[in-house]
């Protein structure tokens, strides 16, 4: 049991959440240059999951839940800490954490009202998560002082990860809510596929429809008077 769960791919992964706190360590330290190291190794071991996953044919649910959740908890850190450095505007790190855990939240609630549906992320979310990495790597490039990395680089980089946070996070609230609107107003089926029976009231307010009963006390009538 221990290795179906514990397969190589995991144990990558399993690293690169070990990276995390020394990563934060760092960046506090102001020990730019090795942080970008750490984030480096992190980046390598988010590459080598997923090969050895698919080589070693050990895609796992576990693996599968933990790779995303070890990115996400990088990726605060590293906004969190580069903002506490003053490498990151806070106003960025605000504006990233919100989205995500806003998406986070959104989905649990749909999971609970209507039912596990997966969403599979757009253009716009993977150009957002592109433009997010991006942008950690360069502000501590230029916090590290590497050659090449300037001031105006950052700026640009910042600015361009705001635009596509918003926008991702915009067109995800249109999905969501087209589709659970249509989860809303979709007619009631019965379990054969047939539509559901009418309820009560919709059997008081039908029209009288006459019975067998009522043809043959009719007919009864119509003799009799004859």
């Amino acid at each position: 049991m221990s290795s179906r769960v514990l397969t190589p791919a995991n144990q990558v992964t399993i690293l690169r959440l070990i990276f995390i706190p020394v990563f934060a360590i760092l960046v506090i330290d102001r020990r730019f240059g090795a942080a970008l190291l750490v984030l480096a190794a992190a980046a390598v071991s988010d590459i080598l999951d997923g090969i050895l996953a698919r080589l070693l044919k050990q895609e796992t649910p576990l693996g599968m839940a933990l790779d995303p959740i070890a990115d996400k908890i990088l990726m605060t850190t590293a906004y969190i800490t580069l903002a506490f450095r003053d490498a990151l505007p806070w106003w960025l790190s605000i504006l990233v954490i919100s989205r995500d855990a806003a998406i986070l939240l959104t989905t649990l609630l749909i999971s609970l009202v209507a039912g596990y549906r997966p969403f599979r992320p757009s253009a716009l979310g993977k150009a957002s998560t592109v433009a997010q990495v991006a942008t950690v790597l360069v502000a501590l490039s230029f916090a590290a002082r590497l050659p090449l990395v300037r001031a105006a680089l950052v700026e640009t980089f910042i600015y361009l990860a705001a635009a596509l946070t918003v926008a991702s996070g915009i067109h995800y609230a249109i999905v969501v809510r087209h589709r659970y609107a249509h989860h809303v107003t979709e007619p009631a089926q019965s379990p054969a596929g047939l539509p559901a029976q009418a309820g009560p009231a919709d059997q008081a307010n039908a029209p009288d429809l006459p019975t067998p009963a009522d043809a043959e006390s009719e007919e009864v009538t119509r003799h009799s008077r004859n």
